[in-house]
């Protein structure tokens, strides 16, 4: 005969599986524009990406030059995991030092800003876990059409991604692009090492939001596009 759960057992289950839930990563897309205007005509042929700007909040445990090293290796992070997804999923795509080298052309450039970066407690995650300490990471995404010098001043398609982790390293893993990035930011991840999958989620929200435009506009099949995790409901301006 089953043996009856008691009731303490019981809410101690239930506290652990709501737990469990409320540790999982999860990174999502919010406050997505589209402004027609400055689209580019035709798909692009390349994408040139930028290092995100480090001016948002950086709450971790670190000051100084171990802090100025902290946002390099995130922004390092960030760009090498974009070019790896945009060239699997997107087309051709390089890392530019500057804005103001990437051509003129057929191309469209991806940059923004890191608005929030909580580094957590790396003992409670692995203390407590259930998303204990979690993690956040919060960006800005400006994406610019290049085809001409009228274009390029405004962005024609910007949105926020936001969210974060209390999950322990790996959640991730499975995904063969996942691991070839993770190989990829590994040798670069140094003193960020702990926002390591946060860093992968948000390029993941990244690519699939531009996907989905690229959609939209007809440049790729429906069976080639990721659907963004929206927070939002996209607005798009005329």
């Amino acid at each position: 005969m089953m043996k009856r759960i008691p009731y303490l057992s019981r809410s101690i289950i239930g506290c652990i599986t709501i737990l469990g839930m409320v540790g999982c990563a999860s990174v999502s897309t919010d406050l997505t524009r589209h402004n027609s205007a400055f689209a580019p005509s035709t798909k692009p042929q390349t994408i040139y990406i930028t290092d995100f700007s480090t001016i948002g909040e950086f709450n971790v445990d670190r000051q100084g030059q171990e802090l100025a090293e902290f946002k390099r290796d995130t922004q390092k992070m960030m760009t090498t995991a974009l070019v790896e997804r945009f060239r699997k999923h997107l087309g051709p795509s390089y890392a530019v030092f500057a804005a103001d080298q990437a051509p003129a052309g057929n191309h469209i450039l991806v940059t923004g800003s890191f608005a929030l970066v909580n580094q957590g407690s790396r003992a409670l995650r692995a203390g407590i876990g259930f998303g204990a300490g979690g993690t956040k990471m919060e960006t800005a995404v400006y994406v610019y059409n290049l085809s001409n010098s009228s274009t390029s001043q405004l962005p024609f398609l910007t949105f926020r991604t936001t969210g974060g982790s209390g999950a322990m390293p790996g959640a991730v893993s499975g995904a063969a692009t996942a691991s070839a990035i993770r190989a990829a930011v590994s040798a670069i991840s140094g003193s960020a090492k702990g926002l390591t999958e946060d860093t992968l989620r948000t390029s993941r929200m990244i690519t699939a939001e531009i996907s989905d435009f690229y959609f939209q506009k007809g440049w790729i099949a429906e069976e080639d596009r990721l659907n963004p995790k929206q927070t939002g409901q996209p607005l798009n301006i005329q």
